[in-house]
Parts: C-alpha cells; sequence; structure tokens
C-alpha cells in the first residue's frame, strides 16, 4: 500500500478532514459574491446546518453524489468531508466555478468530483456516474445514488414535479434504482409536499409525492442562516422512492388528473374533474368518473386519500382507453368561435384556484 493511499485512509476513516480552506463568507467577499434574486440565490453559511443537511441524506460514504445549485460551496464541504465515491455539481452561475475550482483540487487525493456549469433542468443526469452499475429496484438496499441541493425556490417545485416523472419512469437518476433527494424548499412547500389528508397544507405536490415516495420533512432552518434573509424559513425534505409505486397508471395522466382535482380546492372536487371533460360529454362522463371510482363527488380535495385520487385516476384513464377523443380536451384552451365548447358554464376564474 502506498503513502499516499495510507494516508487517504487514515484521513476518511471517520469523514475528510479538509485543509485550512477560506470560510464561506470569506469567499463571498473575495469573489464579491452577491446573490441574484433573479436566481433565486441565498447562501448557507453555516457549516454545522451544511452538516446537518448532508446528514439527512444518510451514508454517503463511497456512494455517488449530485449536487444542486453548490453556489459558493457550502454544502459541498459538508459532501467532501463525507467521502463519497463520485460528486458531481451542477451550477449555472459562472461566478461560483472558482471557489468549485478550489475545492475539486481539495478533494482530487480522495474521491473523484466533476464540475459542470449549466442549468439543472437541462442536465442529464443518467450520463453523470458512469461507473455507477444500476441496481435492482426492488431491492430493500437502495441505489448508492443520491440529489443534494439548496434548491432555488424560483425552480424548486418544478425540478420537484420533474423528477417525481424520472422517478416513476425509472429514467434520470434513478436509472441507477431507488435514488434518493435530500432538498432544501421554502417552508411551506416543504410542509405542502408532506401533508397528510385533510391538512390545510394538501395539496397536489402532497398526493403526487406521496404516491411515488416517502417524503418527510426532517427539520427547519430559520431564514436568519441565509444571505441574503429568505423572507420565508427553509424546510429540508429527504424523498425516497417507494419499492412499489401505488398506481401503474402513466405519470402524465396521474399528474393530469390530480392538478384538476386540486384546481378548485374550496370547492366540491366534482367541480375540477369535470373539466376534464368536454362540455358536450361534461356531465355524463364526470358522473361516470365518479361512480366507477366510489368516491363522494362533494368531497373537498383535501379530504381524499391518495388512494382516493387514484381510484378517480384510474377511472379517468379507463374512460380514455375507451373514448380516445378526450385525452387531448383541454378546458383552458382558447374557445372556438361557434363551437358547442362556448356553452361551458363551469368555466372558473383564476382567482378561483
Amino acid at each position: 500500500m502506498s503513502a499516499s493511499t495510507k494516508i487517504s485512509k487514515a484521513l476518511t476513516s471517520t469523514g475528510i478532514r479538509l485543509p485550512p480552506l477560506p470560510t464561506i463568507r470569506d469567499l463571498v467577499k473575495l469573489y464579491q459574491l452577491r446573490a441574484i434574486k433573479q436566481l433565486s440565490q441565498n447562501f448557507l453559511m453555516d457549516e454545522r446546518l451544511t452538516d446537518k443537511i448532508v446528514r439527512a441524506a444518510g451514508n454517503i460514504r463511497d456512494h455517488y453524489v449530485l449536487e444542486v445549485g453548490p453556489g459558493p460551496g457550502g454544502i459541498t464541504r459538508s459532501i467532501i468531508r463525507q467521502n463519497p465515491r463520485h460528486l458531481v455539481v451542477v451550477e449555472k452561475d459562472r461566478r461560483f466555478m472558482p471557489t468549485m475550482e478550489m475545492l475539486a483540487e481539495v478533494a482530487q487525493p480522495f474521491m473523484r468530483m466533476d464540475i459542470v456549469q449549466g442549468d439543472i433542468l437541462d442536465y442529464r443526469v443518467a450520463e453523470a456516474f458512469p461507473d455507477c452499475p444500476p441496481h435492482d429496484w426492488m431491492d430493500r438496499k437502495r441505489a448508492p445514488v443520491h440529489l443534494i441541493g439548496n434548491l432555488p425556490f424560483a425552480i424548486s417545485t418544478r425540478l420537484l414535479i420533474n423528477w417525481l416523472r424520472d422517478m416513476s419512469l425509472r429514467t434520470g437518476a434513478w436509472s441507477y434504482g431507488r435514488a434518493s433527494l435530500t432538498l432544501t424548499f421554502q417552508k411551506e412547500v416543504a410542509e405542502r409536499i408532506v401533508a397528510p389528508i385533510l391538512s390545510d397544507q394538501r395539496c397536489r405536490l402532497s398526493v403526487m409525492n406521496q404516491i411515488w415516495s416517502t417524503p418527510e420533512l426532517r427539520f427547519m432552518i430559520s431564514g436568519r442562516a441565509f444571505v441574503p434573509k429568505p423572507e420565508v424559513d427553509v424546510g429540508v425534505v429527504t424523498i425516497v422512492p417507494l419499492q412499489t409505486p401505488l398506481t401503474q397508471v402513466h405519470f402524465d395522466t396521474v399528474e393530469k388528473v390530480v392538478r384538476h382535482i386540486f384546481s378548485m380546492r374550496q370547492k366540491y372536487c366534482r367541480r375540477g374533474v369535470a373539466n376534464l371533460y368536454p362540455p358536450a360529454v361534461r356531465e355524463e362522463l364526470t358522473e361516470q368518473t365518479f361512480k366507477r371510482a366510489d368516491v363522494d363527488p362533494l368531497a373537498r380535495s383535501f379530504q381524499l386519500s391518495v388512494a382516493e385520487c387514484l381510484r378517480i385516476v384510474e377511472a379517468y384513464d379507463g374512460l380514455v382507453r375507451e373514448r380516445p377523443e378526450i385525452a387531448a380536451y383541454d378546458y383552458r384552451a382558447p374557445k372556438v368561435k361557434g363551437a358547442a365548447i362556448e356553452a361551458d358554464g363551469q368555466g372558473e376564474s383564476e382567482t378561483d384556484r
């Protein structure tokens, strides 16, 4: 065993001890890194909190980690100290490249670290870890792949929905197996993700997450810990894919129906579901949907269990198979002058949603 290997193993027995580095606060000053409001940037300076976020991901030693939006590198340092096998950081803002390059140089003796300057929305996660073999989805032991990040608030929900779709199709990060997510969200969004039936926060995001995963709100971080201070506190959520999802219906159909169910949250769920169907057959098919689903059409959406939402999804999916022409209907599409669709008296204004 070479001397360098011995040193590496000694340093990593309880985590990597990084050499003295400028603090995140010093780097922000040195490179004049001001958070850009348009990119929803908020920097987390406290290493105790970044360590806590990474610990929430579980054991990442010798695993594969993708960090989203590392910024000045607070969470990145905490990840490196836990000695993953391969770390990929995806950062859109080129101003942070010098700090990432510094950390990559420090990490080089212990692990592989790749820096990708680009938009996470465009990044092909399935190509991030070429050395990671695929793991059987049904294994109790999950794939050693973790997505970790202090997400920009402006794209957090969109990203999560995209990732849930990949999870359902077992593509992207989930082509390796049951990869986990450890992410920050605005407090209200974090609470919505885990909201149970009858909760004030129950919404589309709650049901979509709970169909394909087990989400858990691990802890809250005061907004005062961030620079600049956001107007809200931040929740750290872990999301672990279920071995067996609660439905086999395609994600796009599920998302469409659940979105309609919750489109008029305080009204009878029948009102939102009705808008899945063209006016000429709306009453008939809405009645059939609830009859097949065995769900009370006068319930409010937040009163529905995941199972009841899925029975509505499956009823709609069955009707689409019988009558394929209704699949393309979009009640928000521009109305055709003189067409029967103009007679739709059940449309709602945006303020009702």
